[in-house]
Protein backbone atom coordinates (compact mmCIF):
# COMPACT_ATOMS: atom_id res chain seq x y z
CA UNK A 1 0.00 0.00 0.00
CA UNK A 2 2.80 2.67 1.23
CA UNK A 3 5.09 1.66 -2.27
CA UNK A 4 2.25 1.92 -4.51
CA UNK A 5 0.49 4.52 -2.66
CA UNK A 6 -3.40 2.23 -3.40
CA UNK A 7 -5.91 1.42 -1.18
CA UNK A 8 -6.16 -1.32 1.25
CA UNK A 9 -9.32 -3.01 -1.34
CA UNK A 10 -6.57 -3.05 -3.86
CA UNK A 11 -3.97 -4.02 -1.97
CA UNK A 12 -5.82 -6.92 -0.49
CA UNK A 13 -7.33 -7.58 -4.13
CA UNK A 14 -3.89 -7.70 -5.38
CA UNK A 15 -2.58 -10.30 -2.93
CA UNK A 16 -5.18 -12.69 -3.51
CA UNK A 17 -4.28 -12.57 -7.12
CA UNK A 18 -0.84 -13.66 -6.30
CA UNK A 19 -1.87 -16.60 -3.85
CA UNK A 20 -4.52 -17.63 -6.84
CA UNK A 21 -1.16 -17.47 -8.95
CA UNK A 22 0.76 -18.99 -6.48
CA UNK A 23 -1.58 -21.74 -6.16
CA UNK A 24 -1.67 -22.26 -9.65
CA UNK A 25 1.75 -22.52 -10.01
CA UNK A 26 1.89 -25.33 -6.85
CA UNK A 27 -0.50 -27.36 -8.56
CA UNK A 28 1.14 -27.55 -12.13
CA UNK A 29 4.16 -28.64 -10.80
CA UNK A 30 2.33 -31.52 -8.58
CA UNK A 31 1.93 -32.92 -12.15
CA UNK A 32 5.44 -31.95 -13.83
CA UNK A 33 8.30 -33.85 -13.91
CA UNK A 34 10.73 -33.13 -10.84
CA UNK A 35 13.68 -34.70 -9.37
CA UNK A 36 11.85 -34.35 -5.41
CA UNK A 37 10.86 -37.33 -3.28
CA UNK A 38 7.07 -37.65 -3.28
CA UNK A 39 6.74 -36.39 0.64
CA UNK A 40 8.35 -33.23 -0.17
CA UNK A 41 5.94 -32.94 -3.08
CA UNK A 42 2.86 -33.77 -0.66
CA UNK A 43 4.64 -31.71 2.39
CA UNK A 44 5.19 -28.33 -0.01
CA UNK A 45 0.78 -27.65 -0.64
CA UNK A 46 0.03 -28.51 3.10
CA UNK A 47 2.13 -25.99 4.11
CA UNK A 48 0.33 -23.68 2.07
CA UNK A 49 -2.53 -24.56 3.05
CA UNK A 50 -1.52 -23.79 6.71
CA UNK A 51 -0.02 -20.66 5.93
CA UNK A 52 -3.72 -19.78 3.80
CA UNK A 53 -5.60 -20.89 6.66
CA UNK A 54 -3.91 -19.16 9.92
CA UNK A 55 -3.73 -15.52 7.73
CA UNK A 56 -6.93 -15.72 5.52
CA UNK A 57 -8.97 -13.56 8.29
CA UNK A 58 -5.87 -11.31 9.47
CA UNK A 59 -2.76 -12.24 11.67
CA UNK A 60 -3.52 -15.63 12.75
CA UNK A 61 -0.18 -16.11 14.31
CA UNK A 62 0.63 -12.78 15.99
CA UNK A 63 -3.04 -11.64 16.89
CA UNK A 64 -5.21 -14.38 16.62
CA UNK A 65 -8.48 -13.67 16.39
CA UNK A 66 -11.52 -15.50 17.51
CA UNK A 67 -12.33 -17.47 13.92
CA UNK A 68 -8.73 -18.40 13.96
CA UNK A 69 -8.97 -19.82 17.54
CA UNK A 70 -11.77 -21.63 17.07
CA UNK A 71 -10.35 -22.92 13.72
CA UNK A 72 -7.80 -24.16 15.24
CA UNK A 73 -9.09 -25.39 17.72
CA UNK A 74 -11.58 -27.32 16.07
CA UNK A 75 -8.68 -28.53 13.97
CA UNK A 76 -6.45 -29.40 16.57
CA UNK A 77 -8.51 -29.84 20.03
CA UNK A 78 -11.65 -31.10 19.64
CA UNK A 79 -12.39 -34.90 18.72
CA UNK A 80 -14.12 -35.37 15.57
CA UNK A 81 -17.38 -37.03 16.72
CA UNK A 82 -17.84 -40.81 14.83
CA UNK A 83 -21.10 -42.85 14.08
CA UNK A 84 -21.85 -45.72 15.60
CA UNK A 85 -23.45 -48.32 13.28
Amino acid sequence: MQEEGVSKEIAREHIKYLIDETWKKMNKARVAHHPFFEPFITAAPNLGRQAQCMYQYGDGHGIPDQETKDHLSLLLIEPIPLKKK
